[in-house]
């Protein structure tokens, strides 16, 4: 099992000399780089050698993907734009969270805005499989988003939307700040990619925890085969990086 970190690319070296398989970065930052500077970060990126086979932050947080202003070929640019950088850097998979970009506003009735993301993931699923890049849907809580909340919603979208490049993530902080069996994993069918913080303060797991096992362990029931990326606050990276990695490698092994 390869774990990961989730951090900006400017601090790959970081996360390299750390020790975990890959580096994590947003997408959306993508958007900010000149063509040059994006060359001259994909040389430093191969130079390095550190995998950067997943992306988080699919969107910048001022594109409302429900709001109605908001077009078909507006958020299409932007994807494409930004799958073709990921798909140069070497990405294979790109999280769909993006909280405040999928807040349904409140003169939006629920069923219409599900209807709605419905079809803007339709969309991020046919730019992602241009790119050679696979979707994942990532249920947030309900302090950072109020569209899809749970792994069982998650699931719900995915079988909406119905498309190859589209699947599913499961972070467990938002499955324990919602109080949500870990089970569910399994229930569902099971997950595309896996990202892991502590449920207090959010940050980078050093020590097993029951939730970590039984989450594991439903992973296990539908052979995962993805990727698992620590999404969480770390003090000293150098120093709690190899012991996290080390101590997620073993859990999941063992569950």
């Amino acid at each position: 099992m390869k774990i990961g970190f989730c951090a900006s690319l400017d601090r790959i070296k970081e996360v390299a000399a750390a020790g975990f398989d890959y580096i994590e970065p947003p997408m959306n930052a993508l958007a900010a780089l000149t063509d040059d500077a994006f060359e001259a970060l994909l040389l430093d990126v191969k130079k390095i050698g550190l995998p950067v086979p997943a992306f988080n932050c699919m969107f910048p947080g001022n594109l409302a993907l429900l709001n109605p202003d908001t077009s078909d070929g507006e958020i299409l640019q932007y994807l494409q734009d930004m799958f073709s950088r990921v798909q140069r850097l070497g990405g294979r998979v790109a999280v769909f969270g993006s909280g405040k970009s999928r807040m349904r506003p409140e003169s939006v009735p629920y069923d219409q805005a599900f209807r709605r993301l419905t079809q803007v993931t339709r969309i991020i699923g046919d730019a992602a499989g241009q790119h050679g890049v696979t979707a994942v849907i990532e249920p947030l809580n309900r302090t950072e988003t109020n569209m899809i909340n749970s792994v069982a919603e998650g699931a719900c979208l995915k079988a909406a939307v119905n498309h190859p490049q589209v699947k599913l993530l499961a972070d467990y902080y938002h499955i324990a700040m919602e109080g949500q069996p870990p089970e569910d994993l399994a229930r569902v069918g099971g997950i595309a990619h896996c990202h892991i913080a502590t449920l207090q303060g959010r940050k980078t797991p050093l020590e097993p925890e029951d939730g970590f096992k039984a989450m594991f362990a439903a992973m296990k029931q539908t052979d995962y085969q993805g990727l698992i990326s620590v999404e969480g606050k770390c003090d000293d990276l150098l120093r709690d990086g190899p012991v996290a990695a080390e101590m997620l490698k073993k859990l999941y092994e063992e569950a």
